[in-house]
């Protein structure tokens, strides 16, 4: 009987597996279904760093800050409003008004950002300072601080101005592009052919820059020698908010070839680039 009961028994386990494997997989689907839900119901609440507003997307790439924005604030325990829930203006729209009444219902956006103003004067104060100190005004770099920027310690971390330094590096090469022949300096700028390359730098911190804030930062050429195929790069890093210095960089840039993949020579053509910008700064004192 216990030999004939056998196969009956071996059928009614694997069953009892398939049905315990069906109720962990629809367990897990069930929990992955939620998450998803919760996710999407945040990229669609007005009030969360999530928001999508309906007609924008998202930003391309982690260092696109074009379509970056704060969530509403509609006040604690207030349920969202009919305005509330229709397409936005863009974040910079918002914060170049005073506050004013919005929306269908005069929903008031505070201007907790004064300085992106129309008719503010703090950026021409900026490119004032830089004139004053002997920098460049063009190919000036101006970036949103983010709130991920900042670490634990409530102000930006050190190492993101590192990536603010090479931003501003790059941007500063673009602004040459009219001095050298059409193709030159995004050839440099994409490894070909014979380009630069960070060296060294260094930075001085002078003031905690917190969010939300606008960086302005400007660049100076110096010591350019051709014998060394080398030429050094200074910035001023500039808090809009605050009106003064955060912090001050120096950098040694030096010619490369990609193509060969080694030191590379600078050439007369780049040198005299690099010496008619030096030349248009002027005289001014040290930051």
């Amino acid at each position: 009987m216990r030999q004939a009961l056998s196969p009956l028994a071996n059928a009614l386990r694997q069953t009892s597996r398939r049905i315990r494997g069906v109720h962990t997989s629809s367990t897990s689907l069930g929990e992955d279904a939620y998450r998803l839900r919760d996710l999407i119901a945040k990229f669609q609440d007005p009030t969360s760093h999530y928001h999508i507003p309906p007609g924008t997307s998202g930003p391309q790439h982690e260092e696109d800050h074009s379509t970056s924005r704060s969530p509403l604030n509609l006040g604690h325990g207030s349920e969202p409003s009919a305005s509330s829930t229709s397409t936005p203006k863009s974040a910079s729209s918002l914060s170049s008004t005073t506050t004013t009444a919005t929306g269908s219902i005069g929903r008031k956006v505070e201007n907790d950002r004064p300085w992106l103003n129309d008719d503010s004067p703090r950026k021409a104060e900026a490119l004032r300072y830089f004139t004053e100190k002997g920098y460049d005004t063009a190919g000036v770099l101006t970036w949103p601080v983010a709130w991920g920027d900042c670490d634990m310690f409530q102000h930006v971390n050190n190492v993101r101005y590192l990536q603010w330094f090479e931003s501003a590096r790059i941007r500063y090469a673009e602004s040459w592009a009219g001095e050298l022949p059409e193709g030159s300096i995004r050839d440099m700028l994409l490894a070909r052919g014979t380009g630069f390359i960070l060296k060294d730098i260094s930075i001085k911190y002078k003031a905690p820059v917190t969010y939300p804030d606008t960086m302005m930062i400007t660049n100076k050429l110096h010591t350019i020698l051709s014998e060394r195929a080398s030429f050094g790069l200074t910035h001023i890093a500039w808090s809009l908010k605050d009106q003064r210095v955060a912090a001050l960089c120096d950098s040694t840039i030096v010619m490369y070839d990609y193509d060969n993949i080694k030191k590379g020579v600078m050439s007369d053509e780049f040198r005299r680039v690099l010496e008619r910008v030096e030349a248009s700064y002027g005289e001014g004192g040290s930051a």
